[in-house]
């Protein structure tokens, strides 16, 4: 047990230590409006075609959901800081997404409620894919 315990705060630390080595740059509202405006964005994976549900960001501020099969409506805008923020019709409430440059690998690093994941590139894929 001590050994597979020992396993697993190796693999964390390791993890951990590997995704604080990426340099990241934060972008402008105007950047983050050219990433989203007419693209499809994953959401709870890593690429669209992984990911539990997608959002995909009209121009006219508006923006398609789905979520584990269920679909939905809402308004987003792009904030400064390098995030965007939205509001939708599964669950209440607004909530705001920071989206960085990945600089290391290429992509863009997802931070949602003190979680980050790694947006490859290619990941926001172009036009509505829900």
């Amino acid at each position: 047990m001590l050994k597979y315990l020992s396993l697993v705060l190796l693999f964390v630390s390791t993890t951990v230590f590997a995704e604080s080595k990426i340099e990241t740059e934060k972008l402008t509202k105007a950047e983050i409006n050219s990433v989203l405006i007419d693209h499809t964005y994953p959401l709870g994976g890593k690429e669209l075609k992984k990911s539990k549900g997608a959002m995909y960001f009209s121009s006219d501020g508006t923006l398609e959901l789905i979520w584990e099969g269920k679909r939905g409506t809402g308004k987003w805008k792009a904030e400064s800081k390098s995030r965007f923020c939205y509001s939708q019709t599964l669950w209440s409430g607004k909530e705001c997404i920071t989206l960085l440059r990945n600089k290391t690998d290429g992509g863009f690093i997802h931070v949602f409620e003190g979680q980050t994941r790694v947006l490859k590139e290619g990941a926001i894929e172009k036009g509505n894919k829900i």
